[in-house]
């Protein structure tokens, strides 16, 4: 705790000073620059002004116009020439699936355009294993950045997908960085052709104490999400700063999680940081080491971590937007088409969530079911009022699922209700303390033995329908063209907030 309050006091001296290493070798600022869960986010976006007051992006300074991976290698080249050059600039996953750069480069333009920014290091998301592990592997080959995963090893021979960790030494700083991966992984389709997801608190545990020995400066780029960051803090001392992703947390400071042991090194605990999604921000951390000179080590003293707006300001690097822009002319003409007029913001208000409405909405009318399904999470953006081009439906529906049709027994559909709790069109419920008390299909009571016909997404129907033993037949057709589709024809379409769902 005396070295925790020297740091606080020291902080403030420390951050002012316009070194990077002085004069006499003794104090180095480092500088972390950080991003985490873009998702193909290369050109900037907007948020729709009616996003819900408590949601992360309402906190945000600015939310429209924002982003884009040109502006972002803009901004992290000042930093680094104001710098002195002595940053690390590093992603902590899921770069991919989110736009059709995703859908139609399967994440090399995102690797191309963190090549041109010169990103250091980076781990794997979970959204990178959407893609078959061949392509996998080829982004691991084209990534001039370095890339570790140590809880990732191939089938076939046990070996690691890429390198568990590195050690390097930079402006005399021994600093060990390695890479987890969240376990789910293991189902989604690059895993399942040939990687073993291990357990990433077992492998921490494996790991850090032989990093530890080795390295001043210990750290982990996580992409397990900010509560698991927080547990693996506390039960594997010794990681000295987490780069987080996969939950999207917005984290305008740090978080410090003290260890609790004595002698510890550095702050004698684990700083956390994640910069919520989409790079419409930029993580900073500045660490500030002093050289011990009776051990001749360096210790980290203080910090400061912030978010930094990437915002319309901020001119475009050329080099980034060559890259950029070699393949977004490849599909311009095709995303950059209108489909139709949102006459309000399709966001969420409460328990009704309008662009998860429109899409089961659509589903449902162009295929004449009795019913349609949808999982949470898997809608991804909020629609915004005014013209609806088929990149914002892309950004909406990013990952290429079909439709598929098929029938099940009222009992069975009021135990998915129950336990999975999706976006819905035909139907009425409502769960309390996780149990379903109320459900009504077109108006009447959903029946224990009466067979209904409903529709899905090819990815619920693989994950539910398949473990229930429920049959199912894929339409072929893309759930992307089919709201594409359905708007067309309407032409204009408007936000429904009528209370289907609600969960308590």
């Amino acid at each position: 705790m005396r070295k925790w309050l020297f740091s606080v006091s020291l902080l403030g001296l420390s951050l002012h000073l316009s070194f990077a290493l002085d004069s006499s070798g003794r104090w180095l600022r480092l500088t972390i620059l950080h991003t985490n869960d873009t998702h193909g986010h290369l050109l900037p976006f907007s948020y729709p002004q009616g996003i819900a007051p408590e949601s992360p992006a309402a906190q945000m300074p600015f939310k429209e116009n924002i982003g884009g991976i040109a502006r972002r290698a803009t901004l992290i080249n000042n930093l680094r020439e104001a710098l002195h050059g002595q940053t690390l600039v590093i992603d902590a996953g899921d770069y991919m699936d989110g736009t059709p750069f995703s859908l139609e480069f399967q994440g090399e333009a995102d690797v191309a355009c963190m090549n041109a920014v010169g990103y250091d290091f980076a781990t794997l998301g979970n959204h990178e294993f959407s893609n078959s592990l061949p392509q996998i592997q080829k982004l691991l080959t084209m990534s001039r950045f370095t890339n570790v995963l140590a809880n990732a090893r191939l089938r076939a021979n046990g070996q690691p997908l890429c390198q568990p960790y590195v050690i390097v030494e930079r402006f005399g700083l021994k600093i060990a960085l390695f890479g987890l991966i969240v376990r789910d992984t293991q189902n989604y389709r690059g895993a399942r052709e040939g990687v073993d997801i291990l357990d990433p608190f077992e492998t921490a545990r494996q790991l850090v104490p032989q990093l530890r020995a080795q390295a001043d400066l210990v750290i982990l780029i996580s992409h397990l999400g900010y509560e698991d960051d927080q547990r693996l803090a506390r039960e594997v001392p010794g990681i000295d700063v987490i780069v987080g992703g996969h939950s999207h947390t917005r984290l305008t400071e740090p978080t410090f999680i003290e260890w609790g042991k004595k002698d510890a090194p550095n702050l004698g605990g684990t700083l956390i940081v994640q910069a919520f999604q989409w790079g419409g921000e930029l993580g900073r951390l500045d660490l500030i080491f002093w050289r011990n000179p009776d051990t001749n080590r360096w210790e980290m003293l203080a910090y400061k971590g912030q978010l930094l707006p990437i915002t319309a300001d901020i001119p475009e690097d050329p080099s980034t937007r060559k890259v950029l822009d070699s393949y977004w002319k490849r599909i311009a003409k095709r995303y950059g088409r209108i489909v139709g007029v949102a006459t309000d913001d399709f966001v969420q208000r409460g328990d009704d969530y309008a662009h998860y409405n429109l899409v089961s909405d659509a589903i449902r009318e162009t295929f004449g079911s009795e019913f349609d399904l949808q999982n949470m999470y898997g809608v991804r953006i909020e629609l915004s009022k005014g013209a609806i081009s088929y990149y914002d439906l892309a950004r909406m529906l990013p990952f290429g699922n079909t439709i598929v049709r098929f029938e099940i027994r009222g009992r069975d559909l009021k135990a998915i209700l129950e336990r999975h709790r999706p976006a819905v069109s035909g139907i009425r419920y409502r769960v309390e303390n996780g149990r379903l008390v109320e459900a009504t299909l077109n108006g009447e009571p959903i029946q224990d033995d009466k067979i209904y016909k409903g529709t899905t997404n090819s990815y619920f129907a693989g994950r539910v329908l398949t473990e229930m033993g429920i049959p199912f037949v894929d339409t072929g057709r893309k759930r992307l063209d089919v709201v594409a589709d359905y708007i067309r024809r309407h032409r204009r379409v408007s936000p429904v907030y009528d209370g289907r769902r609600v969960v308590r």
